[in-house]
């Protein structure tokens, strides 16, 4: 989130700059929430985590493949089955659960 930012506008931006997509974001699904000891982190950093989950529809625009380095490694579009044959973060795991 950026200072002042409210997690409604927060989902709305960082939709588009990390996928080049947007959407209606509707009701909070739920709200994942994890601190992180510096060997858990993947920066080697302590910290906590907090993800607002919410609903999306209407979803429009091109999903993108660029990025700049240092932010998104990729985007892609896959099937349930597929993503849960894949390496995942915990966050994506508890998304799974809530849908």
């Amino acid at each position: 989130m950026e200072w002042g930012e409210s997690p409604h506008t927060t989902a709305l931006r960082e939709l588009e700059e990390e996928t080049g997509l947007d959407a209606t974001i509707g009701p909070v699904l739920g709200v994942f929430s994890r601190w992180y000891t510096e060997r858990d982190s993947a920066r080697g950093e302590a910290g906590h985590l907090i993800g607002v989950v919410y609903t999306a529809t209407d979803v429009t625009g091109e999903l993108r493949t660029d990025f700049d380095a240092g932010t998104t490694d990729s985007a892609k579009w896959f099937t349930m089955d597929e993503v849960r044959n894949l390496s995942r973060v915990e966050l994506v795991d508890y998304v799974l659960k809530l849908i």
